[in-house]
């Protein structure tokens, strides 16, 4: 079974340490999302994967076949490691039409004119820009630049794709759009592949498992809603969605107290509720309304479906789930 494995990684730039020995496997036909906040070392994660940044200590191999061994002096040139990487720029050529940019890598490799056409049509359907073959980049929307892109890794049957924040640049709407059309890739081509992001929601969207990274290191892995439901620190409970960090004695008076993450969607209100608070402030937010509770000296976050209550008011709820951290 193929899987990318990253063992004790450390990548440095002079004096500073961005990756800081790092452990990681990728199983076969996984699509991990990497999420953390800017400067963390998600790019500089890739960028040592595919062997444009040349680490400092550590061993990373797929399958069989060795990337980087600082131990035995290996450091695979990025060409033979057979990896797609899709960047946030685009990175097309502007002199190139679409069906130019596409091929250029299988031109390099003096891949036969036939062939290339039937991957190029192949290409060009899946992607669904069949009618953009001759078409200029500059005449394109972003996400039909980006498309490309992806297209341009793909033609050369990489074994592992990296994305590195391809739809920072996309409108939401297109965005999601673009996912599904990425994640479809990713099944029928049977690709595993790292997609770093700062956005939760493409990550929850898309992801088979969730990787939170902060300063260099792992901070959390696991399935989307283990992250979300499960957090093991208050850095991934708030970078994870909206949450409630407050100590177990603002509810109950204990000894040895712990901090507890309370979801907003998980306190209820009710007119028997085991506890009291003002409303403080409220927020519509579309699809429900956000309200800013006072409980003793805390203030609550909940989320409601409808907007019954007004600031000021006294109101009764529940904690149906909580977790501890």
């Amino acid at each position: 079974m193929k899987e990318l494995v990253i063992k004790n990684l450390k990548i440095e730039y002079g004096k500073n340490t961005i990756i800081n020995n790092l452990d990681l496997h990728v199983k076969k036909d996984e699509l991990l999302v990497i999420l953390g906040p800017s400067g963390c070392g998600k790019s500089t994660l890739l960028s040592g994967v595919s062997g444009l940044l040349k680490p400092t200590n550590g061993y990373i191999s797929f399958g069989e076949r060795i990337f980087f061994d600082s131990e035995k002096k290996i450091n695979m040139i990025t060409e033979k490691r057979e990896i797609g990487f899709v960047f946030q720029d685009y990175s097309l050529w502007p002199h190139m039409t679409v069906k130019d940019n596409i091929i250029y890598p299988l031109k390099l490799k003096k891949i036969e004119k036939t062939k290339i056409n039937l991957i190029l049509d192949d290409i060009l359907k899946d992607i669904e820009l069949s009618d953009k073959k001759d078409v200029y980049p500059n005449n394109l929307s972003g996400g039909e630049k980006q498309r490309i892109a992806i297209a341009r890794s793909l033609v050369m049957n990489p074994s592992f794709m990296c994305l590195d924040e391809p739809l920072s640049n996309i409108d939401p709407i297109l965005k999601m759009r673009l996912l599904k059309l990425i994640k479809k890739i990713q099944i029928e081509y049977k690709i595993p592949m790292i997609y770093v992001t700062h956005d939760q929601h493409e990550a929850f969207e898309i992801a088979d498992r969730i990787l939170i990274m902060d300063k260099g290191e792992i901070i959390q892995s696991g399935l989307p809603e283990e992250i979300y439901n499960e957090p093991n620190s208050a850095f991934v409970a708030k970078f994870i969605g909206r949450s409630n960090i407050v100590s177990e004695n603002v509810f109950d008076r204990k000894k040895n107290c712990k901090r507890l993450v309370i979801r907003p969607e998980d306190i209820e209100i009710s007119e028997k509720g085991k506890y009291v608070g003002f409303v403080k402030k409220k927020i519509f937010r579309g699809s429900f309304v956000e309200m800013h509770i006072k409980y003793n000296r805390e203030t609550l976050i909940i989320h409601v479906n409808n907007d019954k209550h007004f600031v000021g008011e006294e109101i009764r709820f529940n904690i149906n789930k909580s977790h501890v951290i």
